[in-house]
């Protein structure tokens, strides 16, 4: 072979393989480049998360279990306190002794109610919301919050009673988790609630005084969720007279005792008539005057009141404990 041939060849194959090795070992340094920035990078956060405060080391770790155990014991005391508010459940009553409980509670508030002279409408079927159990006996596991909802309704129609209010119209109790008619399971939280719903009738004072024993109650926490107030007198007070006296112009029927409408006496009135031709003219109706001495309207109303109470109590720890979700096994164990 020609030696210019031969050289000519083995350069340009030596270039080739000299041209690919530079190219590779440049592609392969910019790979390495990228790699290393990203690797500084990297080392560069560690360093800085280390510097900071939450990192977990020995120091940081004993000052998040003091802060847990401050929350702990926050949490017991605020548990310890409670329970001067509220009594704990009675898991010891048998349900044949509930039934017989509910029978003397309701007759010891009949009575309570005929001595401040406190009329019940639903009085032939009050049982304090308990009617189911008149004659039957509830089951077991229910019976410690019917006792506890039991005495919370005692007392609350007590101070209704006690406010000075003469009259009750309805009185319902929502069934709980458990009874005919209640929700399926018990409701999560750490408070449960007992609705009642309560009509009554009273007058202004009663109603504010009422309303202020159940916001200060120390023995049960009520929460007064709908309050409805109408005026049992829709019609409004006597006008004063028009010379400006210290009594009300009133006429009335002598024999079907009917009061004059304002209506009718301002028609009377109208044209500018005097006192003794309006007089003169409720007469021709059949009318008399009969004046009654000026008396304070304001407060004196008879209220209409439906109210919504949320009997509410709270759970103890043990009692969270035993309602929380429990976590499911896993497979194949």
């Amino acid at each position: 072979m020609n030696s210019k041939v031969w050289l000519t060849t083995f350069g340009l194959t030596a270039f080739l393989v000299i041209a690919g090795t530079g190219f590779y070992a440049f592609s392969s340094f910019g790979k390495y480049q990228e790699a290393l920035g990203g690797w500084d990078s990297r080392v560069s956060s560690i360093e800085s998360l280390e510097r900071r405060v939450p990192y977990p080391n020995e120091g940081n770790a004993e000052a998040l279990g003091e802060l847990v155990g401050a929350y702990r014991a926050s949490v017991v005391s605020l548990s310890e306190t409670l329970k001067s508010f509220q009594r704990p459940l009675n898991k010891e009553l048998a349900n044949t002794d509930f039934q017989q409980r509910v029978k003397k509670r309701v007759e010891d508030f009949r009575a309570f109610a005929g001595e401040n002279g406190f009329e019940m409408v639903t009085e032939n079927g009050f049982h304090l919301g308990f009617d189911a159990y008149a004659e039957v006996v509830p089951t077991q596991e229910l019976v410690s919050e019917l006792d506890y909802e039991l005495e919370a309704i005692d007392h609350l129609l007590r101070k209704l009673v006690a406010s000075g209010s003469k009259m009750m119209t309805s009185f319902e109790r929502d069934p709980i988790a458990g009874e005919p008619g209640g929700p399926e399971k018990k409701p999560e939280g750490v408070v449960h609630k007992y609705p009642v719903r309560v009509r009554f009738q009273a007058s202004y004072e009663a109603l504010q005084g009422f309303i202020n024993e159940l916001a200060n109650d120390r023995e049960f926490f009520y929460v007064v969720r709908v309050l409805k107030v109408q005026n049992a007198n829709q019609e409004g007070p006597p006008k004063l007279s028009a010379e400006g006296g210290v009594s009300f112009v009133r006429f009335e029927n002598p024999i079907t005792k009917e009061i004059v409408s304002p209506d009718l006496l301002n028609e009377w009135r109208s044209g500018g008539g005097t006192e003794a031709e309006v007089e003169e003219k409720a007469k021709a109706a059949g009318f008399i005057k009969a004046d009654q001495d000026a008396r304070v309207l304001m407060g004196q109303e008879k209220l209409n009141v439906f109210l919504v109470v949320d009997i509410s109590r709270f759970l103890s720890p043990e009692e969270q404990t035993e309602l929380a979700p429990k976590p499911e096994a896993k497979k194949g164990r």
